[in-house]
């Protein structure tokens, strides 16, 4: 998974790089669709926490103190922008929200499942990894492919 978010990593810079002056100017959410799906591949690296031999409930604080933030800011900053941009289209907005939300929300879980010693916490973390970079692939087709349409 780390190899696959690092390659995706990649991928989204090239995305970001060729078509920097088309995000920059087409539509304002665009650098912040870019900075989301980056943070969400650096989510699926941080899940490599759970290879650091300790306790469950360290990995469980050490989660959510990358993710809540994540989780506050780009939930903040795609409902701001809606308020904002009423009139673009709403499947533009819930793209982008679910994008971020497949890796945050079970990664939130996961890290609050692990710390309160809940049980099933790791079971939650393989689905943050794996629709993390789902959506990471998407938000990077959209800003590679779909910008130039």
């Amino acid at each position: 998974m780390i190899a696959a978010a690092a390659g995706l990593t990649g991928l989204l810079c090239v995305a970001v790089s060729i078509n920097l002056d088309r995000i920059l100017k087409a539509a304002r959410f665009l650098p912040a669709r870019a900075a989301e799906t980056l943070a969400t591949l650096l989510l699926v690296v941080s899940s490599a926490l759970a290879l650091i031999p300790q306790s469950t409930r360290l990995l469980g604080l050490e989660l959510l103190i990358v993710v809540v933030p994540m989780l506050v800011i780009t939930v903040r900053s795609q409902l701001n922008h809606r308020r904002h941009n009423r009139a673009d289209p709403l499947l533009w907005t819930v793209s982008r929200m679910a994008g971020t939300a497949a890796a945050t929300v079970p990664c939130t879980v996961a890290g609050f499942l692990l710390a309160l010693h809940g049980g099933g916490g790791f079971y939650w973390l393989a689905p943050a990894a794996l629709l993390g970079t789902v959506g990471a692939v998407y938000n990077a087709w959209v800003l590679l492919v779909e910008i130039v349409r």
